[in-house]
């Protein structure tokens, strides 16, 4: 009887592992996704990037903008790209972490946004507002071009 516990409880251990519970971490397919951000033709420098997977699980994206708005994303590790599938895509100003901003609907929010993100218009710095989707292919590379638009 105890052989049928011991049997039992390795089967019940083992299951999950034998049968998969998902990718480990830094395991799951990307796709390379590279780009640039304009606003007004203009090249935006300093932006992050940042790629929302839509739909069930998915793990968000994020890169930097140099001086020339090229930017390249990474989920796991630096430049492996975006799980493929349709993505919001939220363009933001970095903070300091020094200072954080004020969270969303808290009093001097909206302030704080407006001084930060000046440089493109607000309704992309989140992903409730963003109007730009992308949709990142499976076994390419992507290159995208983001022009932000009033």
């Amino acid at each position: 009887m105890k052989y049928l516990l011991v049997v039992g409880l390795a089967a019940a251990i083992a299951l999950p592992t034998v049968l998969g519970c998902g990718r480990a971490a830094g395991t799951a397919e990307t796709a390379k996704v590279t780009g640039t951000v304009t606003y007004k033709g203009s090249p935006l420098e300093g932006v992050s990037v940042g790629f929302i997977p839509q739909g069930a699980g998915g793990r968000p994206a994020s890169g930097t903008t140099d001086a020339s708005g090229k930017f390249t994303l990474s989920t796991f590790k630096a430049g492996d790209g975006a799980v493929p599938g349709t993505h919001k895509v939220v363009i933001s100003v970095p903070t300091d972490p020094n200072n954080p901003p004020p969270m969303p609907g808290m009093p001097g929010y909206e302030a704080y946004m407006k001084k930060r993100v000046g440089r493109f218009p607000a309704k992309y710095s989140s992903d409730r507002s963003t109007t730009l989707t992308v949709t990142v292919e499976r076994g390419k590379a992507n290159e995208l071009t983001l022009e932000l638009k009033d």
